[in-house]
């Protein structure tokens, strides 16, 4: 057996720049289109709009491996009641959510619409030809997931999602969300009305019409959902190489903004953590297998200075509408690390310049480092001992409600797809012999119950550590005091306002 004609496995060098052709729609109801043909893909080359939500057009995204990594380690189930204990998995949860699009994925040159060469993502050998058909199945859910949250959040300029899995969308009947089966992928909010966004993600190799069909049923939760809200279908297609397809429901257009679809003047940025303490804990909950891995990584960490442009509420030019700043593209990060040059190298004369300290730390394996701000570390510190105390309830608390016989009806209809009777009181299930599987829905049915009621106390507890956090420094914080790291040859940097991820040039072929 050989590899194609054409097969490569080149590093991927200076750069991990390449374009995302996006096909974006709006329909009320949603009505996705089929399959964009291949001249079509290799057509696309709208430029994407910094300003409102996108009109229906054919677009080419320029993006990074890096912000692409950034989407995958975010996006996702909260993972933090199982893994509070156990902080060094979180680097194996991350490995996890990073390694498959490794795996299957690279980079190639291509020749874009206006004839200049660029790169595209497109499938390996490995993926095309060496894997199994439930292996694409999995990694198709990866995949989609990603690219959801790369367009939503880093694009379009929606805040950090939530799983729908382990959340509810506001104004919702718990017990309707619980035995509906045509749940969403995500849960967001955008500074545009209506704030509140269901995303439904679907990948295939080849994306069909008949998959977006079944994202937008997913998407019909009328009398489930109440109150405004926005329905967003994001297709990820990886033939002949990826492209995504986005529609967008209109039916709730009466709702947005006044001044018309394209919004205000200025770029939509997402709801700011340091005033919207929402849009903070979506960035705290986000972010838990970051300070998870910084936690179990402590002594080999070190502090990686950012320039304060990383934010782009602080920068002074918006140029480019993705949530991540290359840093080697962020002048006011070279100025900093300039700066420091004359510094003793200590991380307390780092806390008094103009920027961002952030703790980082190599994920073993991986081939990335991830790090955090200070207000960031102590916001995940304080929100993840608030849900500590929710878990250990909600483990003891389960068991009571498995015993209910009410209760149970609710299990039934979930696992049934129907109404089934309530079981009777009499003879009540023993919470022993159930099954490991069924005892741990059970435990996160309560525990996503208990985050509900107790929402308030969460919020509190990440906006108290965040404002705490800058109160500190990373010697009072972590008991040493971390070296500087001004970046490393072989690396390439990214930052937000208060995460940071590099990887290594070689990362993906």
């Amino acid at each position: 057996m050989h590899v194609s004609s054409g097969a490569a496995d080149d590093p991927i060098g200076l750069s991990d720049a390449f374009d995302v052709p996006v096909f974006l729609r709006h329909s009320s109801p949603l009505n996705p289109q089929g399959r964009p043909w291949p001249n079509a893909v290799r057509a696309a080359s709208a430029a994407w709009p910094i300003t409102g939500l996108p009109e229906s057009d054919d677009y080419l995204i320029r993006t990074s491996w890096r912000e692409v990594l950034h989407a995958a380690i975010t996006v996702g189930r909260d993972v933090t009641p199982w893994l509070a204990n156990v902080p060094r998995l979180a680097e194996l949860e991350i490995i996890s959510r990073c390694s498959p699009l490794r795996a299957y994925l690279r980079r190639e040159r291509g020749i874009g619409p206006d004839r200049r060469v660029g790169y595209r993502i497109v499938a390996n050998e490995v993926y095309q030809r060496g894997t199994e058909i439930t292996a694409k199945g999995a990694f198709s859910y990866r995949i989609g997931m990603t690219m959801a949250e790369w367009l939503c959040w880093g694009q379009l300029g929606m805040g950090h999602s939530l799983h729908a899995e382990d959340s509810y969308p506001p104004n919702t009947s718990p017990a309707l969300w619980d035995v509906t089966a045509r749940k969403p992928d995500l849960l967001g909010v955008h500074p545009l009305q209506p704030a509140n966004w269901l995303v439904e993600a679907k990948a295939q190799r080849r994306l069909s019409g008949a998959k977006l069909r079944e994202g937008a049923g997913q998407l019909d939760l009328d009398g489930i959902v109440n109150g405004p809200h926005r329905r967003v279908l994001c297709g990820t297609s990886l033939e002949d190489c990826l492209f995504m397809t986005v529609d967008i429901d209109t039916r709730e257009e009466r709702h947005a903004d006044p001044r018309g679809a394209s919004g205000p003047p200025g770029p939509v940025l997402p709801p700011d953590p340091a005033t919207d303490d929402e849009a903070l804990y979506r960035l705290a909950r986000s972010s838990m297998l970051i300070y998870l891995a910084l936690l179990s990584n402590e002594e080999r960490a070190s502090v990686v200075p950012v320039g304060a442009a990383v934010d782009p509420r602080r920068a002074q030019v918006r140029r480019r509408a993705s949530a991540v700043t290359l840093i080697e593209s962020d002048q006011s990060s070279a100025t900093l690390r300039s700066r420091l040059v004359e510094l003793s190298r200590g991380s307390a004369e780092l806390s008094a310049q103009v920027g961002v300290d952030m703790l980082a730390s190599d994920v073993p394996g991986a081939g990335i480092t991830v790090g955090m701000s200070r207000r960031l570390y102590v916001a995940c510190q304080s929100l993840i001992s608030a849900e500590a105390v929710l878990a250990e309830r909600a483990d003891s608390e389960a068991e009571q409600e498995y015993q209910d016989p009410m209760a149970r009806r609710v299990e039934d209809e979930t696992l049934s797809g129907g109404m089934a009777a309530a079981r009777p009181s009499a003879s009540p299930p023993r919470w022993e012999r159930a099954e490991p599987e069924v005892q741990n829905w059970w435990r996160l049915r309560t525990y996503r119950r208990l985050t509900q009621q107790h929402r308030q106390d969460l919020l509190a507890a990440a906006r108290g550590g965040f404002e705490e956090g800058n109160e500190y420094n990373w010697r009072s914080l972590i008991d040493r005091e971390p070296p500087i790291s001004l970046g490393r040859p072989q690396q390439l940097e990214s930052a937000t306002a208060d995460t940071y991820l590099a990887i290594d040039r070689g990362l993906i072929s």
